[in-house]
């Protein structure tokens, strides 16, 4: 649906910035006031705290009040916004409800509808599982189950999008991933529902459109960049968000080994599906639970596995005093990868209450396989890395176990 030139009721004169993308600002304590023949826009000088994005009100013809988001754009950029917008269907993806155009400028604003804040305004216990969320420096054992879901989602739109290109249904424009953009929605008291809002308009292809889009894994002669390098900058931007997201506390090795994927030039998402600082628990188990119907009862390929380095489990193993209740020759050791995964299926997949009755520490910490997983990911971060690092390269899992929770969304 195109979008409606509206008419400025009042216009504020005078106002400059160094900003090229946000050439304005509106001075304190005052409010701009936009006509339509069906709603007018009132916007106030109160911004989002953290963003770009002023408070604002809708008001209809009927009578009707709607409270809102506006942003000011130059005009040619706010419109292109609103299209690209509006061709996106994906529930991470805001949807603008119109461009405001003031009188005799070249300004404009897009509405979105309400949100709360920004996502950078979340409370960091409530994305990562912090060791004391009162130290800025505590250390951080990966992401909540909250803060898996939300990036998750996150990876999902941007990944959305970058097929968006592929089809050609939207222009070859960069997301703009810095924090102030993205917002969130409060669905309930702690959950939290994350929406991308903006597209980086820097030169993108316009004669040579076609010809570029086609030009996968090469430089363009043209200096216009090709569908992958729009594709890679998402993924980049998507690392450096990461990064910002986390800058106060000590990166976990599952997120620090994400972030750096993402910032690769040669990144796919074929190879994100398989970092473990995206999966929850559930998902660390369901690998396992794979490998082992993949070598169940193959005599080769258990063989394989015996020939391979063991995961390091062994003083995790001496922790939970497994072999307190086995018998001398079913104790439970770990020179190699057959080993660990032996102990991975019993412990952490099978996890029975007798297999843990000779663990003499706090038993809240060993209750199911979630607590399980979180205290081995205390006890040995560079696990779960390890342990898909030489699961792929024996080929013996095609698919990624994120991808079924991808394809139960």
């Amino acid at each position: 649906m195109a979008t409606e030139k509206k008419v400025n009721k009042l216009s504020v004169a005078n106002l400059t910035s160094d900003d090229s993308f946000y050439p304005v600002k509106v001075p304190g304590n005052s409010k701009i006031e936009i006509q339509s023949r069906v709603r007018n826009l009132t916007v106030y000088a109160i911004k989002i705290p953290g963003s770009v994005a002023y408070n604002a009100m809708l008001l209809y013809s009927e009578g009707q009040q709607e409270k809102c988001l506006a942003v000011r754009r130059r005009s040619e950029h706010a419109h292109t916004l609103y299209e690209i917008l509006r061709n996106c269907s994906h529930r991470n993806i805001i949807q603008p409800m119109g461009v405001w155009e003031e009188m005799e400028t070249n300004l404009a604003f897009i509405v979105f509808p309400c949100s709360d804040g920004v996502v950078t305004s979340i409370p960091k216990e409530a994305l990562f599982d912090v060791e004391d969320a009162t130290n800025a420096e505590s250390y951080t054992f990966g992401f909540s189950d909250q803060g898996c879901r939300i990036f998750r989602e996150i990876c999902t739109a941007v990944r959305y999008i970058n097929v968006l290109y592929d089809e050609e249904k939207i222009p070859l424009k960069a997301l703009d991933l810095d924090e102030s953009k993205i917002f969130y929605q409060s669905k309930a008291k702690g959950d939290y529902h994350v929406l991308l809002t903006d597209i980086k308009m820097e030169i993108s292809p316009t004669g040579n459109v076609r010809k570029n889009r086609r030009a996968k894994g090469k430089v363009s002669s043209t200096g216009v960049p090709t569908v992958d390098d729009v594709k890679t900058a998402n993924w980049n931007g998507l690392g450096q968000f990461l990064k910002k997201l986390h800058k106060d506390l000590k990166l976990h090795i599952e997120l620090s080994h994400f972030s750096e994927e993402l910032g690769k030039e040669s990144v796919k998402y074929e190879d994100l599906v398989w970092e473990p600082g995206l999966w929850e628990s559930s998902t660390k188990v369901q690998l396992v639970r794979d490998v082992y119907w993949c070598y169940n009862k193959n005599k080769n390929r258990i063989s394989t596995l015996k020939n391979k380095t063991a995961l390091g489990l062994k003083s995790f193993i001496d922790k939970l005093e497994v072999n307190k209740s086995r018998a001398p020759d079913k104790q439970i050791n770990d020179d190699n990868l057959y080993e660990s995964l032996f102990f991975l299926r019993v412990y952490m997949v099978a996890h029975k209450d007798d297999t843990i009755k000779g663990y003499s520490g706090t038993m809240e910490m060993m209750h199911d396989k979630k607590a399980i997983v979180r205290l081995l990911t205390i006890e040995r971060p560079e696990y779960m890395v390890t342990l898909i690092s030489a699961i792929r390269k024996l080929g013996w899992i095609r698919q990624s176990p994120f991808c079924a929770w991808i394809t139960s969304t």
